[in-house]
């Protein structure tokens, strides 16, 4: 996907809705990236539609605007890696983290929280998918499942992201540091629910089927593209502007 294609359309997204008003793999052994300071970038960000929200204290939730948005990790020792990809051979890969958030704009809520913390001040900056490709200071926060046998991993503790500029000011002298970030190595992935095109929907296929052991032993081939299905499924689909583009 071109540079030109993604700065159209978050130029179309930026003025189609503003932040800044608030109103109100592969086939390898999964290890999460460890907690702690690290860099990255932006790398995507993707609207899949209104999808149903989980109960909060037994009462149902309204459907909501979902968007995904992806931060790759590369902080060359911490985060950077070759694998063994079983028919491609050695593969340099980098640690990622998508943020799954609902698009609210209230002060408290985490998509604008998130926002704040991409924009630094910055003006010019009116939609996170005109950020795509920048690089930032990012913290890494762990979590244990009750049980604790599962690690969750998040950008943010208690609601509040680790997220910085990608520069530091000396406290003495006042002057600004760059901090260098590698240059991403998955593509830049846009999907913008309101102007999808060809281009920017094909992008989001996955190929081929995975296994899955179901409970009374046997397997089941399931699709890999989730991604693409999330999307199909969403509540408003029906006569969106995905619909009329793909029917």
């Amino acid at each position: 996907m071109s540079p030109d294609m993604i700065a159209e359309l978050a130029a179309k997204a930026a003025s189609n809705e503003d932040p800044t008003e608030v109103t109100q793999g592969g086939d390898y052994e999964y290890t999460p990236p460890p907690a702690g300071k690290t860099i990255g970038r932006l790398v995507e960000y993707i609207e899949i539609g209104k999808q149903p929200q989980k109960p909060y204290q037994g009462k149902p939730k309204p459907d909501a605007e979902e968007v995904w948005i992806g931060f790759e990790l590369l902080h060359p020792k911490k985060n950077i890696r070759e694998i063994e990809i079983e028919g491609e051979g050695k593969k340099t890969v980098a640690d990622f983290i998508r943020v799954r958030l609902t698009k609210k704009l209230g002060e408290k809520a985490k998509f604008k929280k998130l926002f704040n913390k991409l924009q630094y001040g910055r003006a010019d900056k009116k939609h996170i998918a005109q950020m795509l490709g920048e690089a930032f200071i990012l913290e890494v926060f762990h979590s244990k499942s009750e049980e604790g046998k599962k690690t969750y991993v998040n950008l943010d503790k208690d609601g509040e992201y680790g997220i910085q500029a990608p520069f530091i000011i000396d406290p003495l002298t006042e002057e600004r540091k760059d901090i260098n970030v590698p240059a991403h190595i998955r593509p830049l992935r846009i999907f913008l629910w309101d102007f999808p095109n060809t281009e920017t929907w094909d992008s989001l296929f996955i190929d081929g089927t995975r296994e899955v052991k179901k409970d009374d032993g046997s397997v089941e081939h399931v699709s890999r593209n989730w991604l693409q299905e999330r999307i199909l499924s969403a509540r408003n689909y029906a006569g969106s502007s995905l619909h009329h583009m793909l029917e």
